[in-house]
């Protein structure tokens, strides 16, 4: 179903992770959704404090000095390539100075473990929570380096020139008895948006995988929002490889899920800006990439770009071909089926939650078996609540810039598949008419969840749009028998139901005060963990004469376990194209949506391009 040599590799192209370190790493996932994880608060602030020293520094043929950022648990190891990037992280080291002020990260601590050393911050610097570890980063030097001997002389020196070192976490350090202007304190100003440095930490390699990559420096700005970040990258040759760069830093499940603000290219220069999605904490900024012609003079011989395997890089090719997951791009005409999956509009039917998770799980079947795929999810415009956001500064003013939302893959997956998933305004009708008219172009099979019929501002162009509708229905045995109100002294009584009454019953119930505007194609039974079973021969019959009604059954889905969401866990639910899981099974996804497919497509065979839409021209009532 997935590649773990395919998802490794894509990661440790980015973090410079070895395959072999990647693997095992990955394989310990339950979900292939997030391949870099996301540092929590505390962590990120660490990170993003460490960030600002190496990115500051010259003479680095590595981009941040770093030849690997391996996360480990909530931690994350880095191992850079030359000492002159350990004495920049000493910079960064807290002391007093003989006249009382102080210089450095206030809040910074460092200490040898082995070989390595150990940065971490202050109790009082953040706020201490049981559901996590203190932030760590361990820092491994170039080999054969004494990291141990580094500080020590360092330490000497601070001391030689009459200071007090402050950075040994044994030694109680009391925090500052009003809080240090922004302007002056590093942590408090990278607290706007840690998030944003600690994404770029941790994918230090993405630089030197573009083509003509000669140099990168990182800074930050104040802003009237937060705290800008600013990479300039050094380019040596006339060609930007911003197209690569955008499709890294916009992906979700590599990169780190910007949103592009504005993109500008002239000959010497490219200038890209990219913002976080609305609601996302600890996001209070723009990255800001300014990529420019180094200047002339000698250049250390750097490599030609690596293909990224992250966004569909071959081997086997002398330039990398992107896969850019814009509107134009430059595929051929795959003339995709659009099916639209809704639910009964009562408080006990399938929610548009739900209907997603069904979606997703069927669509990354068909993922797995070469097909481009892509979920369309129609839906209220997304609000930031700034008032949930503790990352906001005192000096903000101002909302982060929004941006307009673009497809995001959910997965990768094994060539030829592709999963993308698209959020459109319903407010939007344009939006909407354009986002199907492009999936049916670079798809070959789209899933649309739109609103449920019978909701009075239903936009009835939406249904127009979709070639077939199926109705997803939990599955719930069909009553086979009416009990009768016993009377006084007697046993109660039943009258014992045929299939045809038995489904006229169903229907009454189920779909009695729910008159479809458009015909239905059919429906999706949703099953419950666990069970199954497959129908008895009174089951079939009813489903038979469902389908006299207008409500063939076309099969069966796995129902998914409760999910878990805020830090640490996936939004979204396993499919085929993660690791197994108990429950729902790998073959009972891949099972039920071969089993829809061949009721939607019956000549065309499965882990095949459909070639024509389903016909869903049958009448429905109710």
């Amino acid at each position: 179903m997935y590649s773990i040599d395919q998802i490794s590799n894509a990661t440790a192209q980015l973090t410079g992770e070895s395959l072999e370190g990647a693997r095992l790493r990955l394989g310990a996932l339950h979900r292939f959704d997030k391949l870099v994880p996301t540092a929590w608060t505390d962590q990120a602030l660490l990170e993003s404090v460490l960030a600002s020293a190496l990115g500051a520094v010259d003479g680095q043929t590595r981009p941040f000095g770093v030849r690997e950022a391996k996360p480990v648990d909530e931690g994350l190891v880095l191992r850079v390539e030359r000492s002159e990037d350990v004495q920049a992280l000493f910079g960064l080291l807290p002391y007093r100075t003989k006249k009382g002020p102080w210089r450095g990260a206030r809040g910074l601590f460092v200490q040898t473990d082995g070989p390595r050393l150990l940065f971490g911050l202050r109790t009082w610097l953040y706020e201490r929570s049981w559901r996590s570890a203190e932030p760590a980063v361990w820092v491994a030097g170039p080999h054969g380096e004494d990291l141990a001997a580094l500080l020590a002389a360092h330490e000497e020196q601070v001391r030689a020139a009459g200071h007090s070192v402050q950075w040994d976490p044994q030694r109680p350090e009391p925090g500052p008895k009003r809080k240090e202007p922004a302007a002056r304190s590093l942590a408090r100003r990278l607290s706007a948006s840690p998030a944003m440095g600690s994404a770029l930490l941790r994918r230090p390699r993405l630089w030197d995988s573009l083509a003509g990559y000669a140099g990168v420096r990182v800074d930050t700005r104040m802003t009237d929002y937060g705290l800008d970040w600013i990479v300039e990258c050094q380019v040596t040759g006339p060609q930007f490889d911003d197209a690569r760069l955008i499709e890294v830093l916009t992906d979700d499940t590599v990169g780190c899920g910007l949103r592009v603000l504005d993109h500008v290219c002239g000959t010497e220069e490219c200038t890209v800006r990219l913002a976080p999605q609305p609601g996302m904490r600890r996001w209070r900024g723009v990255l800001t990439v300014h990529s420019r012609q180094a200047s002339s003079g000698p250049h250390v011989q750097m490599p030609g770009p690596r293909p990224l395997t992250a966004i569909g890089g071959r081997l086997s090719v002398s330039r990398p071909q992107t896969n850019a997951s814009s509107p134009d791009r430059g595929i051929p005409d795959r003339g995709g089926a659009v099916i639209q999956l809704t639910g009964v509009p009562r408080t006990d039917g399938m929610g548009r939650d739900e209907l997603s998770w069904v979606a997703e799980q069927i669509a990354a079947v068909w993922t797995a078996q070469g097909l481009a795929t892509a979920v369309v999810l129609i839906q209220d415009q997304d609000h930031g609540f700034d008032f949930l956001n503790k990352g906001r500064p005192t000096w903000a003013t101002a909302p982060v810039p929004e941006t307009a939302e673009g497809w995001r893959r959910l997965r990768i997956a094994p060539s030829p598949g592709e999963l993308w998933t698209l959020k459109v305004s319903r407010d939007d009708d344009e939006a909407v008419t354009a986002a199907l008219a492009h999936a049916r172009r670079a798809y070959d099979r789209v899933i649309l969840i739109g609103r449920n019929d019978d909701w009075p501002s239903e936009d009835q162009s939406l249904n127009r749009l979709a070639d077939a509708r199926i109705l997803v229905h939990r599955a719930e045995p069909y009553e086979r028998r009416i009990p009768l109100p016993a009377e006084s002294g007697q046993d109660a009584g039943a009258v014992m139901l045929t299939p045809t009454e038995s489904a006229v019953q169903w229907r009454q119930q189920e779909l009695g005060r729910w008159t479809p505007k458009r015909p239905l194609t059919g429906m999706l039974l949703v099953s419950p963990i666990g069970q199954n079973t497959p129908p008895d021969e009174f089951d079939l019959a009813v489903e038979d004469q469902l389908a006299r009604y207008g409500t063939p059954v076309l099969g069966r889905f796995p129902a998914n376990r409760g999910l878990i969401h805020g830090p640490g866990h996936s939004p979204h639910p396993p499919t085929v194209l993660d690791p197994q899981a108990e429950q729902p099974t790998h073959a009972q996804m891949t099972t039920a949506a071969d089993a829809l497919a061949r009721r939607l497509w019956p000549d065309s065979p499965v882990a095949t391009e459909p070639t024509e839409a389903p016909d869903t021209h049958a009448t429905s009532s109710s």
